[in-house]
Order: structure tokens, then C-alpha cells, then sequence
């Protein structure tokens, strides 16, 4: 066989595994962002090995939820177009807007520290200029429009950031029988442990994700609910295991908190070399550019879809709302950044939480109420189905809780 049909053909084969999964590494990036890293590293700083057993609890409640929005997108039935039948388009309107303002805050967050590590990786050692490039930046990639283009990107940061935690792992000595040990489910009573349990649910449940996948059904071209589910399950368990990484380099390597952005992996340089800096910036800037685009690709679906458009992915109201909402969260983060004490990574720590604790309960009981509209889950589905909602109501109490407590403190 030439060199020509070789290349050709391993070009087939990476292109077809885009086709099968490339979505899912889109949900994976956007789950796994600034906040993910820093709130994974601080839980094992503070609880060590003891929460590692909510990571894959959060593997299946996120699959729970997938299962309810792959049901939509098999149907392309998009969330929005539900909603906006359920309370009526003015109604609808405003909601779509007010979401898509408290969804790009995460954009904020992951684009100043994107900014950030673009600062300390090159000459430019200036984070409001590097912040507004990361921002350029994104939306060139909107600019590509065709949604093949974007998802290799994007896939293509996913598994560079894949790379660079393995990178990390494979160089520590893993305490097997202290892993095993957090393995095992342990409930304590104090709020802060039950709060960062609901914390790292949550970071898997996320809800712009739900709003993409109902949307994707004419880009995407699946016409079966196996192709949905193949796609965000191999996206959920990239991210996971990309939790579960940092979680445990943490609680092996950090002495004490984290305060900055390198914190994280001064141990690490102790104990690997340099080259473990770099690779921790790398990871944790391609990471947050990621997540800071791929998020706000909900708010391009749903806020046409509330004034009654038939969008489809990369058309001009898409890029609209998505650019706009870039431009906004730079309009924002460069004043935070310059005139008030928030670093790159506290914004990293908050702005995340207060996007979750509005968002997320409300799409899940609207992907709750969907379900009944268009199918007939059984009780056995009621009943998981209805717990979920009742766990993210429960999430958005206790991370709303811990939330003003810190940013009580922080200002």
C-alpha cells in the first residue's frame, strides 16, 4: 500500500471518529474549564482522596441527563422551542436573554484565564492584552462557521489537554490503596463536604451542553438515539477522567491552597522538573480558550430559537449572539481584571458557580417536563428522572449558599 493510501486513509479514520464523537469532545471541553481545574485542585488540597468516589457518580447522573436531551435531539425537538411553547414566546424571549447573559459569565472566567496563561507562556506578560486576544481568537474560530471545522479544533484542545494531565499523572507516584480507599462512598455531615459533593455533581451536569445537543440534529446528521449516546458518553468519560486527574495530582502534590496560577504545579516542578510548568499552563489555557467558546454555542441556539428562528449551527444569527457575547464577556472581564481585586483564577472560582446555580435547575426541569411531552417514560424513568431534578434544585441551594459566603470574603 503507498504512502498516498496510507495517508488518505488514516485521514477516513480521524474524520469518521470526529463524526462519532466530536460533539461529545465538545461537551467535554466545555465542562472541563478554569473553574473545573482550580475547584478540582482546592477539593483535593482540602478533602485529599476522600470525594474521588463523586467523580463517577457524576459520570452516571450526567448520563441520565444526556439521555433525556439525546431524546429531544433524535426527535430535533430543541429545548428552546420547547420551552418557548411551554410559557409563550415573550416570556420565552426575556428568559433566553437572561440565560445567555448568566451563560456567558462562564466565558468570563475561562477567558481571563486564558488570558492569564497566555501572559506567562509568552513575551506579551500582559494579561488584559492576552485576554483580549483569547477573545479575538475565539471568535476567528466562530468565523470558520462550518461546524466540521470548529468541532476539530476544538477536539483537537481537548485531547492536547487530555495529553498534558496524563502527561503529569504517568510522572507522580499514585498511592493505589489511598485511591481505592476514596473509592468507597463516605457521607459526612459538615455543609462544606456535602457542598463540594453537590459542587463536583455539578460540574458534569452542564447545562449549555443540553441546549446544544437538543439543537445539533440538522449538523450533526445522527438519525439514531445510539449515535447520541455513543457521542456524549465517550465525551462524559473524557471529562471525568480529566477531573479525576487533576483531583488526584492535587491531593498527591499541593500542600495548601490555591491561590494563583501556578500554585497548582509548583510541587509538581519540585518533583517532575520544569518542563511540568509548562505543560500544567499549556493544559490549563488550551483548556479555558475551549471551554469559554464552546459554552456560549448554546446561547446561539437558544436565543434565536426564542424569537422564533430556525437556526442551524454557524449561521449568521448564530454568530451573532455568539460574537456578541464574546465581545461582552471582554467588555467585562478587562475592567475586573484592571480595577478591582479579582484575580484571573478567583474570577476562575466564582463567576462559574453563580452561571450553575441559575442555570442548571431550571434546564434540567425543562428537560424533565420535555420528556413528558414527547415520550412516556416509564416509572422506573420517572423516578430516576425526577430525583435528578430534585438533586440540581438541591445543588443550586447549597453552591448558592457557599457562593455568598466566598464572595462576601473575597470583597
Amino acid at each position: 500500500m503507498s504512502n498516498v493510501q496510507l495517508t488518505d486513509n488514516s485521514f477516513r479514520y480521524v474524520r469518521n471518529l470526529l463524526r462519532s464523537y466530536g460533539m461529545g469532545l465538545i461537551f467535554a471541553a466545555n465542562i472541563f474549564g478554569a473553574g473545573s481545574i482550580y475547584i478540582l485542585s482546592n477539593v483535593g488540597v482540602s478533602f485529599r482522596f476522600t470525594l474521588l468516589w463523586v467523580l463517577p457518580l457524576s459520570l452516571g447522573v450526567g448520563l441520565v441527563v444526556h439521555e433525556m436531551s439525546a431524546r429531544l435531539a433524535v426527535l430535533d425537538q430543541p429545548l428552546m422551542g420547547y420551552i418557548r411553547d411551554v410559557i409563550g414566546a415573550p416570556a420565552a424571549k426575556a428568559f433566553a436573554v437572561f440565560i445567555a447573559v448568566i451563560m456567558h459569565l462562564w466565558s468570563v472566567a475561562n477567558y481571563a484565564l486564558t488570558g492569564a496563561a497566555l501572559a506567562y507562556l509568552t513575551p506579551l506578560d500582559n494579561v488584559l492584552i492576552a485576554t483580549i486576544l483569547s477573545g479575538a481568537a475565539g471568535i476567528a474560530l466562530i468565523e470558520l462557521r462550518v461546524y466540521q471545522r470548529i468541532e476539530t479544533v476544538i477536539a483537537v484542545l481537548v485531547l492536547a489537554v487530555f495529553g498534558s494531565y496524563l502527561a503529569i499523572f504517568l510522572g507522580i507516584d499514585v498511592p493505589a490503596a489511598d485511591v481505592a480507599r476514596g473509592l468507597v462512598p463516605t457521607i459526612r455531615t459538615d455543609m462544606e463536604y456535602l457542598a463540594m459533593i453537590m459542587a463536583l455533581v455539578g460540574t458534569t451536569i452542564y447545562y449549555p451542553n443540553f441546549f446544544i445537543q437538543t439543537s445539533m440534529n440538522q449538523a450533526k446528521d445522527f438519525d439514531t438515539l445510539s449515535q447520541y449516546r455513543r457521542d456524549h458518553t465517550v465525551g462524559l468519560i473524557a471529562a471525568v477522567l480529566m477531573s479525576i486527574a487533576v483531583l488526584l495530582v492535587a491531593a498527591i502534590t499541593v500542600p495548601s491552597g490555591v491561590v494563583s496560577l501556578v500554585d497548582p504545579a509548583r510541587p509538581l516542578v519540585e518533583e517532575l522538573g520544569p518542563w511540568a510548568l509548562t505543560v500544567f499552563i499549556v493544559g490549563a489555557g488550551a483548556a479555558s480558550f475551549s471551554s469559554a467558546t464552546g459554552t456560549l454555542f448554546g446561547a446561539g441556539f437558544m436565543v434565536p430559537q426564542a424569537f422564533g428562528h430556525d437556526t442551524v449551527f454557524g449561521d449568521r444569527l448564530f454568530r451573532i449572539v455568539v460574537n456578541g457575547l464574546i465581545v461582552l464577556s471582554l467588555l467585562l472581564t478587562v475592567p475586573i481584571l484592571a480595577f478591582t481585586d479579582f484575580s484571573a483564577v478567583q474570577l476562575a472560582l466564582v463567576v462559574p458557580a453563580v452561571n450553575g446555580v441559575i442555570g442548571l435547575p431550571v434546564t434540567v426541569l425543562a428537560l424533565y417536563g420535555a420528556m413528558h411531552r414527547y415520550y412516556n417514560p416509564t416509572l422506573t424513568e420517572n423516578v430516576i428522572f425526577g430525583g435528578i431534578v430534585i438533586l440540581t434544585f438541591l445543588l443550586a441551594l447549597l453552591t448558592g449558599k457557599s457562593l455568598t459566603e466566598l464572595i462576601t470574603t473575597l470583597v
